[in-house]
């Protein structure tokens, strides 16, 4: 378990540096050879990158080498609007899957500085529906049925922090959760900008965990049920917490949920 939280912390402590640092000028621009590029080498990217473009594995990407406060590369490829076919620009916004985590994660430590809450209270605490939770006794691959035993324990807060908490992931899990989950209709939480965030953890709520709370450490859903809690703990929504809490103040305008 030591792995995961020293993993966190590292993800926080560099959050908060990122949020309280002196604001620097920007980055200029300077040819590669003036900092021991080679220019031939680096327009070897412009090949990898159109190539992966040219075949469809990605539409765009943007690629930015630097050195010592100087930029060498940087370029933009493809486009941002595959239909449109417009083209992707140096400074596009980029959505970055998961990183709602990390940040999640500074909001959620940002309620337990202030005493809301403590790390290895259960979670049911404050989210009745995870009161009581199940792991897997026997499941029928056939028709995704499946029986259940009483957890040992509940689930904790630090362990949704650390991933320990037995919640596995759609799509990506375990064969049996993925099967369990998409039965439920538990989305990744990607491309559902309509739903609603307690709808979805209270559903969660009522499956079944891919093993005992803090016996292992399993990548899943976990954080998101901590992103309810903020919701909770706080009166407002993820993203209204995100916003003025953590983005404002550090001048963040083109980082949102």
């Amino acid at each position: 378990m030591k792995e995961p939280l020293l993993n966190l912390l590292f993800l926080l402590l560099t959050g908060f540096a990122l949020a309280l640092a002196p604001q620097r000028p920007a980055l200029t621009e300077a040819k590669p050879e003036s900092a021991g590029f080679s220019p031939d080498r680096l327009t070897r990217l412009d090949r990898v990158i159109g190539e992966y473009v040219e075949e469809k594995k990605i539409p765009g990407a943007v690629a930015l080498v630097a050195r010592n406060g100087k930029i060498d590369y940087h370029k933009a490829f493809g486009q941002d609007d595959g239909e449109a076919r417009t083209p992707l620009k140096r400074d596009a916004i980029f959505r970055i899957a998961s990183q709602t985590k990390a940040v999640t994660s500074v909001a959620a430590m940002m309620l337990f500085e202030e005493g809301r809450f403590l790390p290895d209270e259960p979670v049911s605490r404050y989210i009745p529906a995870f009161r009581n939770p199940k792991v897997p006794d026997k499941f029928n691959e056939k028709d995704s049925s499946y029986t259940t035993l009483p957890a040992r324990s509940e689930i904790t807060i630090r362990q949704l922090l650390t991933h320990t908490s037995g919640i596995s992931y759609p799509t990506i899990g375990t064969k049996e959760a993925n099967a369990i989950y998409a039965k439920a209709k538990i989305s990744s939480g990607i491309g559902t900008p309509n739903d609603k965030l307690a709808d979805a953890m209270n559903a969660l709520a009522a499956l079944l965990l891919v093993h005992q709370p803090g016996e292992k450490w399993t990548y899943g859903l976990n954080t998101d049920v901590p992103g309810y809690l903020v919701e909770v703990l706080s009166g407002m929504t993820l993203d209204q917490f995100f916003r003025t809490r953590i983005f404002e103040s550090p001048g963040m305008k083109d980082t949102y949920l």
